[in-house]
């Protein structure tokens, strides 16, 4: 059973319970995430290695992935997934379909910053929250000079969005995006053949 799946750029972690191995599943491993130096070094061949998808399986994920996130250093962030009449706001920024997310500034909850970033990266105002959704993990490497290398990992929490309102909405280029769009369901193969591999099953599941 599916547990946790974690994104580095185009590959994936996924934790889960053991069982039994098939020969349609990606390759197995079973790594010693008891150690942060373990955690990084198996991270760093992963990063390198020729596997786009790897299963950690075992009796207990929820401590292995604890272990696993403990060793990194955790940022938390919000996002919404939005609807109006039927079609749902994408942006365009760094030259892909996004949802509109960012950081938890500290004393906010997660539904707070969600709605503050939509209002901040798209334009819009009277968004309301009406169903949390799965988050996401991916991890990169920091760019920031202080922090130049080390491996991050970034929870973004999801939640469904309503929007009644009639403001077409208006990207904030200072973020780097540079459009915002409202796409029917038919529409979002568009989106799908240009976005992060994370966002994928966020969609097609919400869908």
């Amino acid at each position: 059973m599916q547990k946790y799946k974690v994104f580095l750029n185009e590959k994936s972690i996924l934790f889960r319970t053991s069982g039994k191995i098939t020969i349609t599943k990606p390759t197995a491993s079973h790594p010693d995430f008891t150690s942060v130096p373990g955690v990084k070094q198996w991270l760093g061949e992963f990063e390198k290695g020729s596997e786009n998808e790897i299963i950690v399986e075992s009796e207990n994920p929820d401590r292995d992935f604890q272990n696993f996130r403990n060793a990194l250093t955790i940022l938390d962030a919000a996002g919404g997934v939005i609807k109006r009449d039927g079609r749902l706001l994408f942006i365009f920024r760094n030259g892909k379909w996004d949802l509109p997310k960012g950081k938890i500034d500290k004393g906010e909850t997660p539904e707070e910053a969600a709605l503050r970033e939509v209002e901040e990266e798209c334009g819009i105002h009277g968004h309301r929250i009406n169903r949390t959704l799965n988050p996401t993990y991916h991890i990169y490497r920091s760019p920031y000079k202080k922090s130049k290398g080390e491996w991050v990992i970034k929870k973004t929490h999801w939640f469904k969005m309503e929007y009644t309102g009639n403001e077409p909405g208006t990207p904030e280029t200072d973020e780097g995006i540079t459009e915002i769009r409202w796409f029917k369901p038919e529409e979002l193969n568009v989106v799908l053949a240009n976005t992060y591999k994370n966002l994928h099953e966020l969609i097609q599941s919400y869908l």
